[in-house]
């Protein structure tokens, strides 16, 4: 006995699906996932350098396998990561189930904090005590990278994020592509795809999941933060 599925519905007019592209075969899929967390530094000191480039710690290692797993059974076309450990860590794992060596991409790392000084410099010393202590309160108020001295300006920042994750899917279209990178740089592009300026809208919980669907001149946002991969004892920011 042969058994025939149904045919599908057609979408109504003006369907509130469509201008989301449910359902959509020729989307492409960006999946944008912060690294896992990373080896803080235990100095009572700041020394901005410290906290460039550090590796993922224990924590950070288990939330990279969590996330693995998380994405084992869906099919990933492309693995980019930033040029930074944490990333290339975190998306190692991720390509392992999937045989996948993650592509490098330097333009993804997160934004340069302090970069016009020496690595061991501390910023609060170059800088006077009462404006220091003011742009800190700002940041807080209005988390802006260019309340930030001494750093890559955030137009720059922005720039480079957005021109990296537009030209991969430019070049890959109605593919997946899964994009490890850092906080600022999802930042970036999802204030994009909302339309606002912010530098620092949310703080993505380590190796949370954003989901983009790209199709022709529509952009539309899946998901955002997805850490249920996490629990409660894995999750950090």
């Amino acid at each position: 006995m042969t058994v025939t599925s149904p045919p599908a519905s057609p979408e109504p007019p003006f369907s509130v699906r469509d201008p989301f592209r449910i359902g959509s075969r020729t989307a492409t899929r960006i999946t944008l996932i912060r690294h896992g967390q990373q080896q803080y530094p235990v100095s009572d000191v700041f020394t901005h350098g410290d906290w460039v480039d550090p590796h993922l710690s224990e924590i950070g290692r288990r939330q990279a396998a969590a996330v693995a797993r998380a994405l084992a059974d869906e099919p990933i076309d492309v693995l980019i990561s930033s040029t930074l450990s944490r990333a290339i860590d975190t998306a190692a794992a991720i390509g392992e189930p999937h045989g996948l060596t993650p592509v490098r991409m330097h333009e993804l790392r997160e934004i340069e904090s302090y970069r016009d000084i020496g690595a061991d410099e501390n910023p609060a010393d170059l800088i006077p005590e009462s404006e220091w202590i003011e742009r800190q309160r700002r940041f807080r108020l209005e988390r802006r990278w260019d309340l930030m001295p001494f750093g890559e300006p955030a137009a720059e920042f922005r720039a480079r994020s957005l021109t990296s994750i537009n030209g991969l899917a430019d070049e890959h279209r109605g593919k997946h592509i899964v994009i490890v990178a850092h906080g600022g740089v999802i930042n970036a592009y999802l204030s994009e795809v909302l339309g606002t300026d912010e530098d620092l809208f949310f703080l993505p919980a380590h190796t949370a999941i954003s989901r983009v669907a790209l199709d022709d001149e529509i952009r539309v946002i899946r998901s955002i933060n997805e850490h249920q991969h996490l629990g409660e004892s894995l999750r950090t920011f």
